[in-house]
């Protein structure tokens, strides 16, 4: 069949991810009227509807953190503009310690939260008790209660921003796969979809795992990669897990966890977490394991004796699920946002380094305000897409470099 242009809008973004459908929304509230959101699913299907979602306000990169509190504001806003619910509990996150090298790195992680006004205290062994039942407290040095930390439900998120965007002027593409990104003389004019050509003369590539595919259509490499992250969810035992027990950062066991509606959803950081070519994956929303069947209860046995030891009565707990998902790592754990250099209006929100959801709303905002050339409510050069050179972003040894960043991550979820 011939192409035809369907519509002129003043933004495309694709993607309907929590920080596509976050930057659709900043951009239109913003006065952009004519935005299109696009995915080739629906909102928040892919790999959003997988994230474990924890919303941990201190992060050892400082930058991050102003990012992560305008979502916590956003949330407020979205909900109170659409009436919706984003699923969000506020249960607060204990930092624990069990050795000199954590207890340090404890001490200047409260430090960074004092900084930032990110209410915190050390509680006391009995108070660990009754927060978290199922919790061997005998390894503990130190803690740190951060009290306003929350969980949310990510597809419910990105659903609500698409809404707030809608609300705002911006129009929903769903089942609108973009085949082709199209330019002239280093200039975004349109893209090319599966329902027709939409002329533009901006593109924010928020595909997460895939944006690469779009980018170097035009020569551009995105430094981030497919990297496998790994979640667990035990049977419901409401004596061992209140629905309302802090979330739980065991740097020394390399482990997180949150609690799931009588159950407890814990993660872990593998010693080399599986990377892949983007084309090597579905998609289609799925509940396909990612990686070798056999590692759901293998990472367990190699990488979780740590996490085991702070779990007395885990042998006798029952599991009822393992899921993998993806984020997309950096070589140094940072965002990558904005634009690249020479190319008129082609921007990147992606790489989102395992918080991708607890700054969702902070990245659609500096997108937004960079395409519409206003000033930044935050730091953004360390996001900068061109901040490595000379790297091939579907390379093995790239990739790598990028899973390696997950695996040495300690801090969040």
């Amino acid at each position: 069949m011939k192409d035809f242009i369907i519509d002129t809008v003043d933004a495309i973004v694709i993607g309907a991810g929590t920080i596509g459908s976050s930057t659709a929304w900043h951009l239109a509230k913003r006065g952009l009227k004519n935005v299109v959101l696009i995915d080739r699913n629906t909102i928040g299907s892919g790999n959003t509807s997988k994230a474990a979602s924890l919303m941990t306000l201190v992060r050892t990169k400082e930058e991050l953190i102003p990012l992560i509190q305008e979502t916590y504001r956003n949330i407020d806003e979205i909900e109170l503009l659409t009436g919706e619910n984003t699923g969000k509990n506020k249960v607060g996150t204990l930092h624990i310690a069990s050795s000199e090298e954590s207890v340090a790195n404890l001490e200047k992680i409260v430090s960074i939260a004092n900084k930032h006004h990110i209410k915190n205290r050390e509680i006391s062994i009995e108070e660990v008790k009754e927060k978290v039942p199922w919790f061997d407290t005998s390894s503990i040095l130190k803690t740190s209660f951060m009290e306003d930390d929350a969980y949310l439900d990510a597809y419910l998120l990105a659903n609500t921003f698409a809404k707030a965007a809608k609300l705002e002027g911006a129009t929903i593409m769903q089942n609108a796969e973009v085949i082709e990104l199209l330019s002239k003389d280093h200039k975004i004019i349109g893209v090319q979809t599966t329902k027709g050509i939409i002329k533009t003369p901006i593109v924010i590539d928020a595909v997460g795992a895939w944006s690469n595919l779009l980018s170097l259509q035009l020569n551009i490499p995105i430094p981030m990669a497919p990297v496998r992250s790994i979640y667990w969810i035990t049977e419901n035992i409401d004596t061992l897990f209140p629905k309302n027990h802090p979330m739980v950062v065991m740097p020394d066991a390399m482990a997180y966890s949150r609690p799931e509606n009588g159950a407890l959803l814990f993660g872990l950081r593998e010693e080399n977490s599986p990377h892949f070519h983007p084309n090597e994956l579905n998609t289609k929303p799925n509940s396909d394991f990612l990686g070798p069947k056999n590692d759901a209860w293998d990472i367990l046995e190699n990488y979780g004796k740590d996490f085991i030891n702070y779990f007395p009565k885990f042998e006798e707990t029952g599991m009822k699920n393992c899921i993998t998902g993806i984020s997309t790592y950096t070589p140094d754990g940072y965002y990558t946002i904005g634009s690249f250099p020479n190319f008129k209006g082609f921007f990147a929100a992606t790489g989102c380094a395992g918080c991708g959801v607890a700054g969702s709303g902070g990245i659609g905002r500096l997108v937004a305000e960079m395409v519409l050339e206003i000033p930044l409510f935050a730091e953004a050069g360390v996001f900068r897409i061109d901040r490595f050179s000379d790297f091939d972003p579907m390379s093995e040894q790239f990739r790598q470099l990028c899973s390696d960043s997950r695996s040495k991550k300690k801090d969040g979820g």
